[in-house]
């Protein structure tokens, strides 16, 4: 066991710069000994070291936390389980000893744990918690209450299950009294310390942090001891959305958002909460709250620090107007008039720091106002408020609001700002419910109109205020599914030449945002894009150019070539959208190349990475097969670099493309010399470690088997892919991709190379079938038998299609162990392939069982058992078929046009583990590709035709309805 004081010498090394490194792999090397972790939180806690050794120590032991105290199947301690008891036993005692910079990554350690093992692994941490909560010392209460708060925030967004109310209810049976107590004397602190704003802030910070923890108790159902006491607490939260103090709100801090704005912004949310899930408990108190947070909204300033209180607020008064039974405050004129005044103009107008924002941080500025953002913002909040009181009165609102966009239209020649405020105005009213990513679907008003009268003018005028351009770009953006195709090309025409670096940056991005959005339109009736490779032919040219100079401008600056994810996405669309049409492919992939060695010293925003990448995956994809040899000799050699350098923002998708030009590349030209050198590196144990590389390595080492089996005809390359996929196969995180890889070696490699190996591989696949199986294991176990079974019906160019077949699937078990498949077939496959439910697997299954029920090292009562099955899957497809043919799509209901919106990735999680190019995915092994999915009489036809050759002792045995079916088929 490591010394507190050698620990402590290399966390001191670690600040070092010469050190750092060496530092920190002597640190991950002790991390798993006995008392390592131990005697790491006795680091933190020990008042003789210097306070940055300290520090250091909590950030490496709070990491250490997160990758190593459960394995990644969330089942093991991958801590020595001394070391687990004890951490528990003293890290709470330790939180409260340090002070705050240490406690709040103790406190995140103690979270990390939590989310592992609370409640069933940890019953007693609400007792330890509780226990350290003192009625004089605040300053750890704050710790205490802030990781109680990091702990059960997690309840809000879960969906209502047993498990969680019984989570719930323990922790209320411990806590809620405590809680009540420290409410109450926080009040009455804060009324004492009321002139001392050191003490002040203090008890503040507390009070913000009871708020927040009650709404976390009361997120899922209101518990009975709170709607018990709800008049003492909801007094009290009265008090402090009132509350004022020059002490901790300064006036002239425009930005800063102070705890007193803080607490009254969580004081909103709870209200929220309680109007929209406790209307009926909370409805003695609701009309008081509405216009105390009415005077609330309507009371702060422009000033930023208040934007996220006046969100909350905008928002819990759209949820009060959304009750049917308060809607009767709102509904007269003189009540719309005032919102509008007083609540919707004041927070909808384009500020100062709006400005500001709009010139110094223009990608940011273009983030949180695109609509369906996760941005919040006053905007946003006050056109809700309007879109829900549109519909208490809609034509009252309607009217009164037209009446404020024509003022504000005729005033807008002495002041740009007032038609910025007509147009968000009418945007705002003409939508009916939200903007998603598809765009403005319904409209209440002639939005074709005012563009023609008031926006297009607007995309060529030079003379213009930037920002009514860019509103410009934001109307045919929020609108685009009004205008007709024609008008959507002119303003395509228009916002090319904005793509200009002479623009601001605000504008540019805006137009390529947009651009992006046009080319991905799907007509609603045919479910085809609006804008196809034609429409692009005589424009793409230019396009380009003026995309990849609004990045390239940037060129010497790597910091900020990355950070415009939106002009790389356009630029990625575009190359969708051109197709095969796009000549001069390398010069494309010379300038993603560029961009790509620069962001490489420091790759800082994961969905520019994604873009680059997937841009480079649609050149590929639609290069003629003449291209590809050029992509082998130009693009492999120069991203082998960064694979070298292990840039880990990139590895994952690089492997990819390499599989992907080489899963393209025609087999006549081999295996090419600089993937044959990639052979034994990718062996090596240390990148298989990273698990986002995962997916791509093995894709690449599939590709490269496949391309020429011959790799593997070297024995110490064969037992090393072996060695890879026993790896692999052990993981029930990664053993697809160990059934991938095996696959592809029973397939392609010669038989005799493997031969000697199969029965090691066998026991490994029995090993986790019979002691550690998953429902998803069995799944894939089945569908590899399946496949193999399939596969001399295959087309494709497999090498071993005449020798992999049912006899080998039933032979690779019994030369085992013997009889196990009979088991297998009973146990696994049979009640396997009869539940599943994609097309595809059904399809393979089927066919494949139809092969196996040949195979003449069979019994006669296990192939009675799977002819007899596969005979009653079949008969399922009858019913699938109706469906199939009964369920065509409504008139005028889009669908998804696959290859272009599957590229839009907004909610898609970058840089975590692994991203997939969806650009280049690979489709999984089909051995009768030939028959489609929904083929259903084709299926038919291959399954019967071969029972109809099973011995005849099974066929008498078979059931009456099966017997009658084989029949009938002919």
């Amino acid at each position: 066991m490591a010394s507190l004081e050698t620990i402590s010498h290399v966390l001191e090394q670690s600040l070092l710069p010469q050190h750092a490194r060496s530092a920190e792999q002597e640190l991950l090397a002790m991390e798993t000994t006995p008392g390592f972790a131990v005697s790491l939180l006795h680091v933190v806690s020990s008042t003789n070291l210097n306070a940055s050794v300290r520090l250091a120590g909590a950030l490496f032991f709070k990491n250490l936390i997160k990758r190593k105290w459960l394995s990644s199947d969330g089942e093991t301690y991958m801590l020595p389980l001394e070391d687990v008891t004890k951490i528990k036993q003293e890290i709470v005692d330790v939180l409260v000893q340090l002070p705050s910079q240490l406690q709040r990554q103790i406190g995140e350690a103690i979270t990390l744990i939590a989310e592992c093992d609370f409640p069933h692994r940890w019953e007693n941490l609400i007792d330890l918690l509780v226990a350290k909560l003192s009625p004089t010392d605040f300053v750890n209460n704050r710790a205490v209450l802030e990781v109680m708060h990091s702990i059960f925030k997690k309840w809000r967004p879960l969906f209502r299950s047993d498990e969680l109310f019984l989570e719930i209810k323990l922790v209320l049976e411990k806590f809620a009294p405590t809680f009540l107590q420290l409410f109450v004397a926080v009040d009455q602190l804060i009324g004492e310390h009321k002139d001392d704003a050191a003490s002040l802030g203090i008890y503040l910070d507390n009070l913000l942090v009871l708020v927040q923890l009650y709404y976390d108790l009361n997120c899922q159902e209101l518990p009975e001891f709170f709607e018990d006491n709800m008049r003492q607490l909801m007094k009290l939260i009265y008090d402090y959305l009132k509350f004022q103090s020059n002490l901790i709100t300064k006036p002239d801090e425009d930005s800063e958002v102070d705890v007193l704005i803080k607490v009254k912004t969580a004081i909103v949310e709870l209200l929220s909460l309680y109007v929209n899930r406790y209307a009926d408990d909370f409805s003695e108190y609701v009309e008081e709250f509405i216009k105390l947070v009415w005077e609330t909204v309507s009371g702060v300033s422009e000033q930023p620090k208040y934007d996220l209180l006046a969100v909350k607020s905008l928002d819990f008064l759209s949820s009060v107007v959304r009750n049917p039974g308060l809607q009767h405050i709102f509904n007269n004129e003189q009540a719309f008039d005032e919102i509008i005044r007083k609540l919707i103009l004041p927070n909808i107008v384009f500020r100062e720091s709006d400005e500001e924002q709009f010139e110094d941080e223009p990608i940011q500025f273009v983030r949180s106002d695109l609509e369906g953002s996760e941005f919040e913002s006053r905007r946003k909040s006050a056109t809700d408020f309007l879109r829900e009181l549109k519909e208490v009165n809609s034509q009252l609102i309607t009217t009164k609001v037209m009446s404020y966009v024509n003022d504000f239209l005729s005033q807008s020649k002495d002041n740009w700002k007032n038609k910025d405020i007509a147009i968000y105005l009418f945007t705002s009213l003409a939508t009916k419910g939200s903007i998603t990513n598809a765009g403005v679907t319904t409209v209440v008003i002639d939005v074709v109109g005012f563009f023609v009268q008031n926006i297009v003018g607007d995309l060529s005028n030079n003379q213009i205020h930037p920002i009514l351009r860019m509103d410009a770009i934001k109307y045919i953006y929020v609108f685009r599914n009004q205008l007709t195709k024609e008008q959507l090309a002119e303003a395509i025409n228009m916002m090319v030449n904005l793509l200009d670096v002479g623009q601001p940056p605000a504008v540019y991005t805006y137009a390529a945002v947009t651009l992006e959005k046009l080319l991905g339109l799907t007509d609603f009736k045919t479910h085809q894009p609006i804008f196809n490779k034609e429409d692009m032919r005589q424009i793409h040219p230019q396009l380009l150019t003026q995309l990849f100079s609004l990045l390239l401008q940037f060129q010497d600056r790597p910091e900020r070539l990355d950070e415009n994810e939106f002009v790389m996405k356009c630029i990625m669309r575009v190359l969708s959208v051109t197709d095969d049409t796009l000549e001069n492919r390398m010069p494309i992939m010379g300038q993603l190349i560029s961009i790509l060695e620069v962001t490489s010293k420091n790759p800082a925003n994961p969905r520019f990475t994604h873009y680059v990448f997937e841009s480079m995956g649609l050149l590929i994809k639609y290069a003629p097969e003449s291209d590809i040899p050029t992509f082998v000799e130009n693009l492999v050699p120069k991203l082998l670099p960064v694979l070298v350098e292990d840039i880990q923002e990139f590895v994952p998708y690089i492997f990819q493309i390499l599989a992907y030009v080489l899963e393209r590349l025609p087999k006549s030209q081999g295996l090419p010399t600089v993937y044959r050198d990639l052979v034994r590196p990718l062996m090596a144990p240390v990148i298989w470690e990273y698990k986002g590389n995962i997916p791509g390595i093995t894709r690449l080492l599939i590709a490269i088997i496949q391309q020429d089996p011959s790799v593997c005809g070297d024995r110490d390359n064969l037992e090393s892919v072996l060695g890879v996929f026993q790896k692999l196969i052990s993981s029930k995180l990664n053993d697809a991709y160990g059934f991938d890889l095996l696959q592809t070696i029973l397939l392609y490699v010669s038989p005799q190379h493997y031969m000697s190996f199969l029965r090691d591989v066998c026991f490994l696949l029995l090993n986790r079938l019979s002691n550690s199986r998953t429902e998803r294991y069995v799944k894939r176990f089945t569908m590899f038998l399946m496949v193999l079974a399939a596969t001399p019906l295959s087309q494709a160019d497999i090498p071993n299609k005449q020798t992999i077949n049912g006899s080998f699937v039933v032979q690779f078990f019994q030369n085992a162990q013997q009889d196990v498949f009979n088991k297998i077939c009973k146990t696994f496959i049979i009640p396997t392939v009869s539940q599943l439910a994609n097309l595809q697997d059904k399809k393979i299954a089927n066919i494949g069982l139809s092969q196996l029920i040949l195979a003449p090292e069979l019994n006669d009562e296990v192939v009675l058992e799977l002819t007899q099955s596969v005979a009653d899957n079949i008969l399922t497809y009858e019913g699938i078929k109706k469906q199939n043919d009964s369920g065509a799509k409504e008139p005028g209901v889009a669908m998804t046009n696959a290859p272009l919106n599957e590229l839009d990735l907004e909610m898609q999680a970058f840089g975590s583990t692994f991203s997939k190019i969806v650009s280049v995915q690979n489709k999984s092994f089909d051995p009768v590709a030939h028959v489609p999915n929904n083929d259903f009489a084709g299926i038919e036809r291959i399954v019967f035709t071969n029972i109809k050759q099973v011995r005849p002792a099974v066929a008498q045995a078979l059931s009456p309805e099966v017997k009658e079916r084989v029949s009938r088929s002919g």
